[in-house]
């Protein structure tokens, strides 16, 4: 026990001492400045190690009024592209010396809203925050924008409170691909739509709804089912269209969760895709090829908008300006795979 206490009390001075030079020396050292030697640090570095040194990061953050942590909120864990965003994020923070204190809501917006406050009681530099799919109240980020603390939504955002977001471009690539889709001859579309009251779900039901009309398509209501992200959504979704024996072609979904719901109805049922109904879904094509069969991907990749997200946040914290909040869109790839039947046979 006391020996581990007087590691826990171990000091700069003490490092200073045992070699017998000065504590801005240490300190110097420890920080890699290059006023001392290699041969110094070295030394000091040793030392340290040997006495059991750990930084006093309180007196540390007191002196240069930065915390170095930045705070995520996301809404699960459980959905495979949160956990690629979450552990890019770790690797961009890490590398600019920062580390990251993560949270989840549980798509709940109470959560959400403790999770904040939570992480603005730690005093930490930035937020990054990708909303819950049951969140319409923006007060807490008022109060984020009141205490001056830099904040970047990523994916989902609440729009016109001033911040930086970093989001798919998922209104033009969705368009796009639903012309790809529909130059193969396929004409009946439908869309499982996450809520309209998130960003992702209102920007992708109006993706789907462009391309119909450009491509003078006629809009069939009962065809648009407005659900969660989740998988039971598009098992949901596609029972309730399966029970008014009116089936489309293609299914456009909101997400690849979504999807994965819909496959398993759509084999529960007896059909067959793509021979009897074809998917399409945003998503990342590494979690798309597992799917029997790989499903047809608007390829999103997670690690570049975690990477974007932190990079945007540190950039927000350093500046310290009050400069005009960007939107930072990120194009999609659309990749076939074999989900959907090729008419054309195209390459």
């Amino acid at each position: 026990m006391d020996f581990l206490l007087s590691m826990a009390q171990t000091t700069q001075s003490d490092i200073a001492k045992k070699l017998n030079v000065t504590r801005i020396t240490v300190s110097k050292a420890l920080r890699d400045h290059p006023d001392i030697s290699t041969k110094m640090k070295k030394l000091v570095c040793k030392m340290a190690d040997e006495l059991g040194y750990t930084p006093n990061l309180i007196a540390k953050n007191l002196s240069s009024k930065k915390t170095f942590t930045i705070g995520v909120v996301v809404p699960d864990l459980e959905n495979s592209f949160f956990a690629y965003v979450v552990d890019s994020m770790i690797d961009e923070a890490s590398e600019n010396n920062y580390h990251m204190i993560l949270t989840i809501s549980r798509e709940n917006e109470q959560n959400e809203i403790s999770n904040i406050r939570n992480l603005l009681g730690m005093r930490v530099d930035g937020l990054l925050v990708c909303v819950s799919q049951q969140t319409k109240d923006s007060q807490i980020y008022d109060q984020v924008n009141k205490m001056n603390i830099p904040l970047v939504f990523f994916d989902r955002q609440i729009e016109g409170l001033g911040f930086n977001n970093v989001k798919f471009n998922d209104k033009k690539c969705g368009e796009q691909t639903l012309d790809k889709i529909i130059q193969e001859g396929y004409g009946r579309i439908a869309h499982f739509a996450g809520y309209t009251n998130v960003s992702i779900g209102r920007d992708r039901l109006e993706a789907y709804q462009s391309a119909l009309r450009k491509n003078n398509l006629s809009i069939n209501k009962e065809w648009i089912i407005e659900g969660g992200f989740e998988i039971t959504d598009g098992y949901n979704a596609f029972m309730k269209m399966y029970q008014k024996k009116d089936l489309p072609e293609i299914i456009f979904t909101v997400n690849d969760r979504v999807a994965l719901g819909a496959y398993s109805a759509i084999k529960e049922v007896g059909l067959k895709i793509p021979e009897d109904i074809g998917l399409v879904a945003f998503g990342f094509n590494e979690t798309a090829k597992t799917f029997i069969p790989p499903l047809a991907i608007i390829n999103q990749d997670p690690r570049q908008m975690g990477h974007i997200a932190v990079d945007t946040l540190i950039k927000v914290i350093n500046l310290n300006t009050t400069e005009k909040p960007q939107e930072i869109l990120i194009d999609e790839e659309f990749v076939w795979n074999s989900s959907i039947v090729r008419k054309q046979n195209k390459i």
